[in-house]
């Protein structure tokens, strides 16, 4: 499905994440394929089955508003293995719906998923004929049996490698980011997987590390560790494609009830993310949600800043900052940020290798 020169982004099925995509051009979805996690808030609409089923409906056609008919890698490993609408599994039920909104739905699965979301993987897989894509965590790669479980898992679903698009999600960047000539004794059959990745991301957990508001900046050290080893790969079996979790902490926690979260923006250049620090929305005597367009002004004024013509989210920080008195709230800044960060980088994947 992909090579090295391809961009797959890890995004939460929330407003601004799809919608981010949905605004992306043409020839920037070209180059990537996003892996979406579902959230239980993306089906938190009760306990019982019909509200559940309507909440998979609407994901369905979402998927389809926002990203067509294109390959699509959707995981449910945040979803709780119980949830069964009736006796169906939930995966089930989505692909189903996926089927009716021509969404080209591909399960994600890995090593320790519970027997029904496998049984439930191969059953979609065989069904749609579109292959899975297999995820492999850092415990995984520890795993002394791992070059034998691996061919297992694929026999249980009747699959070969070729129909199988492998992401190796190291999740939080560190030091462990693996080179690339070590991949082929780390995955098996590594030159016949249908594509390859290699995942993680360096963004903070949280913007509370600056305590003041102002501008910032943090190194993009997924970025620059995945583009130092592939300038290092002409000689290696198979050099894997990017992927990272945007402007989003890896880790994944549901939202608190009611944050008081700052006004800040989060905006990507070449090697580091800029942040635009504010202070609590709901702090007494403060500019609220007054300081989005305040702090667009700054960035349009930065060398970093791409212009209007770049994306739908570049547009968007310059009409907020030339009109303030539409600020904007949470969700509009971040899908502006990502719908940044995911031209950016198909951009820059695309100039290093002259594509």
């Amino acid at each position: 499905m992909f090579d090295h020169r391809h961009y797959v982004p890890i995004l939460r099925w929330k407003q601004a994440e799809r919608q981010a995509l949905r605004d992306l051009e043409d020839h920037i979805r070209a180059g990537l394929t996003p892996l979406v996690q579902l959230l239980p808030e993306s089906i938190a609409t009760g306990k019982r089955a019909p509200s559940i089923r309507r909440a998979f409906q609407k994901v369905a056609a979402e998927m389809r508003e926002c990203w067509g008919t294109r390959p699509l890698l959707v995981d449910l490993r945040h979803i709780d293995p119980a949830l069964r609408l009736e006796t169906e599994h939930a995966l089930l039920y989505l692909a189903c719906q996926a089927r009716a909104n021509s969404v080209s739905l591909v399960p994600a699965t890995g090593l320790r998923r519970d027997t029904a979301y496998q049984r439930a993987v191969g059953q979609v897989a065989a069904g749609d004929g579109r292959g899975i894509c297999l995820r492999l965590l850092r415990n995984d790669l520890a795993n002394p049996s791992l070059r034998s479980e691996v061919p297992r898992l694929l026999r249980q679903f009747s699959l070969e490698p070729q129909q199988v698009d492998v992401v190796l999600d190291i999740e939080c960047h560190d030091s462990s980011y693996p080179d690339f000539d070590s991949l082929s004794s780390l995955i098996p059959e590594i030159r016949q997987w249908r594509g390859l990745a290699v995942a993680s991301g360096a963004f903070p957990p949280d913007l509370t590390k600056w305590t003041a508001p102002g501008t910032y900046r943090e190194p993009r050290r997924d970025w620059l560790a995945w583009r130092g080893e592939i300038e290092l790969a002409e000689g290696v079996v198979r050099k894997p494609a990017f992927s990272d979790y945007g402007i989003y902490h890896p880790t994944y926690k549901p939202p608190p009830g009611f944050p008081n979260f700052s006004a800040s923006i989060r905006y990507t250049s070449d090697d580091a993310w800029i942040v635009m620090r504010g202070e609590g929305v709901q702090n007494p005597g403060g500019a609220g949600f007054d300081q989005y367009p305040a702090n667009a002004q700054l960035l349009c004024g930065m060398d970093e800043f791409r212009g209007p013509g770049f994306s739908a989210g570049d547009a968007y920080i310059l009409a907020r900052a030339n009109h303030p008195s539409r600020t904007g709230n949470a969700s509009t800044w971040l899908q502006a940020g990502f719908n940044h960060h995911m031209t950016l980088v198909v951009s820059q994947i695309a100039s290093l290798f002259g594509t």
